[in-house]
């Protein structure tokens, strides 16, 4: 069994009652809303937001979703160079 210091480990490596068919929905709703939205020129995971992470089942790419309060906040798919933060700025 491999032991694990809970003081240390990464906010993302929490466990989520979330299966990967709901991660996925959260980010297609981000990626839908967020299209006509502004985006900074760089992307940084919103502070204190935790990431929910599904893996593609046909390859080695996976989908992130930041959540704030509950909420979708961002999505990437990092190995596309795909970002996207819901700024609710007009493009």
């Amino acid at each position: 069994m491999t032991q694990q210091n809970v003081n240390t480990a990464a906010k993302e490596s929490k466990e989520s009652s979330l299966k990967t068919s709901h991660i996925l929905d959260l980010f297609y709703y981000v990626e839908e809303v967020s299209a006509c939205q502004a985006q900074p020129q760089s992307f940084t995971p919103p502070a204190g937001a935790e990431e929910l992470t599904a893996f593609d089942e046909e390859g080695p790419d996976y989908y992130s979703v930041w959540l704030a309060d509950g909420w979708p906040v961002a999505i990437a798919a990092p190995m596309d160079g795909f970002f996207r933060v819901l700024t609710g700025e007009a493009a």
